[in-house]
């Protein structure tokens, strides 16, 4: 399960990199600008996983995420995140529910 990033998240927009600069590089800035789109050929938003095995961790997702006509499109964003952090992001996450309902 996957929730998009927005109010309520703790990250409510998807951060875009500044292009650095790569003088002996053969990468150019619109390849590291560019963003990936989904099979529909729509921008792909950062969404972020809410399992227990991959919690945290950002992925592209279809542009029609929460829609039935979704394409699932799919690419992480993040590496592999080890267990121990898992497992704390997992607790985190945990305890701000718990906050949020009782607030």
């Amino acid at each position: 399960m996957a929730t998009p990033l927005h109010a309520g998240s703790y990250n409510t927009k998807p951060r875009r990199m500044r292009a650095a600069t790569f003088a002996s590089s053969s990468v150019t800035p619109n390849e590291v600008n560019s963003e990936p789109t989904c099979y529909y050929g729509l921008q792909s938003p950062i969404l972020m996983a809410k399992t227990k095995k991959n919690a945290g961790r950002r992925f592209h997702g279809c542009a029609k995420f929460d829609s039935p006509s979704c394409c699932n499109f799919f690419m992480w964003v993040d590496p592999k995140i080890p267990n121990h952090v898992r497992d704390m992001i997992v607790d985190l996450l945990e305890r701000n529910q718990t906050l949020f309902e009782s607030s």
